[in-house]
């Protein structure tokens, strides 16, 4: 017998590409990263590929859009992930 009580499935509120828009800590996390990406990319002499600009710029926009400052993804990126990245 099937079920009819099963709610019907919500739309996801992040978008198929993976984007964090609907957590400010994932957004400011993964902007974060693809910063610190470009400029390990950027120090090697290999910058960014039209589609990494892409992505990084998506996921600039995701944390713009919850009114996160560049200034303070650059913080996230000097005082979480740069020493995690270290131990």
């Amino acid at each position: 017998m099937e079920r009819t009580d099963q709610q019907p499935q919500q739309p996801s509120p992040t978008p198929s590409d993976g984007t964090p828009t609907n957590d400010p800590a994932a957004a400011i996390h993964w902007a974060a990263a693809a910063l610190g990406l470009a400029q390990a990319r950027t120090d090697q002499g290999n910058p960014l590929t039209d589609s990494d600009r892409t992505a990084f710029d998506r996921y600039q926009a995701a944390a713009h859009a919850h009114g996160i400052t560049d200034e303070q993804i650059l913080d996230y990126l000097n005082t979480n992930l740069h020493p995690a990245a270290t131990r």
